[in-house]
C-alpha cells in the first residue's frame, strides 16, 4: 500500500483533520477495499467502464472524500466527529439530488407526479407509499452520477434523472418496497435478477 499516491492521502488526512499517521493509514484501507471491489461489478463493465478506470473516477469524488474521512476519524477514535462529517456529507448530497429532482421538466417520468403515482400503484404501493419512495430512488440515482458511461458524461444530474425510464422506475419502486418493507433478502435477490437481465 505504500505508493506515493497513498502517502500522500495519508499526509492530506493528518494534516485536515489532525488524525495520527497510524490511524490514517489504516483508514485508507476499507474505502480503497470497497471502491477496488465496486470497479469489478458487471454494471461497471457495462457503463463502459475498466476496472482501473472506475477506481480513477472513483477516488476523485466527494463519496470517496466522506467515506475517507469518516474513516479516518473512527479510526482514530473520534466517532461523533466521523458520524457528524459522513451526516454533514449525506446531507449535501441530498439537498444536490433534491435541487437536480426539482428542475427535471414535467414532461419527464420523475418530473410527472401522476405518471409516478400510476407506476406505484400498478406496483400496489399507495401514492403516499410512492411519494415517500421516490427521493430515496432519486438519492440513489445521483450517487451514481459520478460514473455515468462515457456517452452521458456531457449531461447534468437532472438531465440523466430526466432520462429514467418506466420500466427503470418500476424496478427501483419495485426493490425500495421491498426494502422499506424490511424484506431486504427479497430486495437483493430482485437486484441481482435486474442486474443479470441486462
Amino acid at each position: 500500500m505504500h505508493t506515493i499516491a497513498s502517502e500522500i492521502l495519508c499526509a492530506t488526512l493528518v494534516a485536515r483533520l489532525g488524525v495520527h499517521p497510524v490511524a490514517a493509514e489504516s483508514a485508507l484501507l476499507a474505502p480503497l477495499k470497497h471502491f477496488h471491489a465496486q470497479s469489478h461489478e458487471p454494471a461497471v463493465a457495462r457503463a463502459g467502464f475498466m476496472p482501473a478506470e472506475y477506481l480513477q473516477t472513483a477516488l476523485r469524488t466527494p463519496r470517496f472524500k466522506a467515506t475517507l474521512t469518516a474513516s479516518a476519524l473512527l479510526a482514530d477514535g473520534r466517532e461523533g466527529d466521523a458520524r457528524l462529517s459522513w451526516e454533514a456529507y449525506v446531507q449535501r448530497e441530498i439537498a444536490m439530488a433534491e435541487q437536480a429532482h426539482q428542475a427535471v421538466p414535467p414532461t419527464a417520468l420523475l418530473g410527472d407526479i401522476d405518471a409516478m403515482h400510476r407506476i406505484g400503484q400498478r406496483l400496489g404501493l399507495s401514492d403516499e407509499q410512492t411519494d415517500q419512495l421516490i427521493p430515496g430512488i432519486v438519492l440513489t440515482l445521483a450517487a451514481g452520477y459520478s460514473y455515468r458511461a462515457p456517452h452521458q458524461r456531457h449531461l447534468s444530474l437532472t438531465d440523466i434523472l430526466a432520462q429514467v425510464a418506466t420500466e427503470d422506475l418500476t424496478e427501483l419502486l419495485r426493490h425500495t418496497a421491498l426494502s422499506a418493507a424490511g424484506r431486504s433478502e427479497e430486495a437483493a435477490a430482485l437486484r441481482r435478477m435486474q442486474r443479470g437481465a441486462r
